[in-house]
């Protein structure tokens, strides 16, 4: 039970701030003595967790959506559209290479590597903080592949997903917030796809009560995780996660090479 609180914890935290949780995990399993990843099933409760987290925190702009379906003549079917549109390149690498990637997520070398690479994305966003002059209703298909397809390319460890999402986002001239919102809202078919890829190691597992606690712990902490995110990015302010990854990737590189 105790194992299952912290993996929640962790999984809740490193799931929304911009820091890689896949990363986080390669690493814990490379230095820390005894340290295992979770099984597949509890993998898929923990994912359960942070997916609900989401829906929980961002569900106004759900009914929204939902709310807007019904007005087509008024764009309502645009944004959906948009977040169909920029889970594709994600949904590709996953369904078609997600074996051939596999073996990145047993080197800590490439983890380390990814961290700094999100270190220098995350430098860049807030290098151009301030300097924002759109919103989501400007989003254009080819700003929405691009920001897609930086959420793709998260699927390397020690590259964030929510990191190099909202980076591209302000990069083309989004808000630290309204790229945010987008990212977090775009994470929702990624979570969802990926549960649904990982759904058979749950077969005859049931619901033991350590995974449901694992997966409730990951759902709180992932909530509070985005709501103090969001409240950095009223600032723009992604310097200190830039500054978190470049220090732990730099620092298992020393160790490692």
């Amino acid at each position: 039970m105790i194992e299952s609180v912290i993996l929640g914890v962790i999984q809740g935290l490193t799931e929304f701030l911009p820091v890689s949780s896949s990363g986080h995990l390669v690493l814990a399993q490379k230095f820390l003595s005894g340290f295992g990843g979770p099984a597949a099933a509890f993998d898929v409760m923990l994912h359960g967790g942070t997916l609900a987290a989401v829906l929980i925190y961002f569900r106004k702009d759900l009914f929204g959506i939902v709310r807007d379906l019904g007005r087509p003549r008024e764009g309502g079917w645009r944004l959906p559209a948009l977040l169909v549109f920029g889970s594709i390149p994600a949904g590709v690498v996953g369904v078609f290479f997600s074996h051939a990637l596999e073996p990145l997520f047993s080197s800590p070398v490439v983890a380390s590597v990814g961290l700094l690479a999100t270190a220098c994305i995350l430098l860049g966003a807030w290098a151009v903080r301030g300097k924002s002059r759109l919103s989501l209703a400007d989003l254009t298909v080819w700003s929405v592949f691009l920001i897609g397809a930086a959420q793709a390319l998260a699927i390397v460890p020690g590259i964030s997903r929510s990191g190099s999402t909202i980076a591209m986002g302000m990069f083309l001239g989004l808000p630290g917030k309204e790229a945010a919102r987008f990212s977090f809202l775009l994470s929702i078919p990624a979570i969802s796809g990926a549960l649904l890829l990982e759904s058979g190691a749950l077969a005859g597992q049931g619901f033991p009560l350590h995974y449901l606690t694992g997966a409730l712990v990951a759902g709180l902490v992932g909530i509070g995780a985005i709501a103090f995110l969001m409240k950095l990015l009223d600032r723009e302010n992604l310097l200190p996660f830039a500054l978190y990854c470049l220090a732990l990737g730099s620092l298992s590189l020393a160790f490692l090479v």
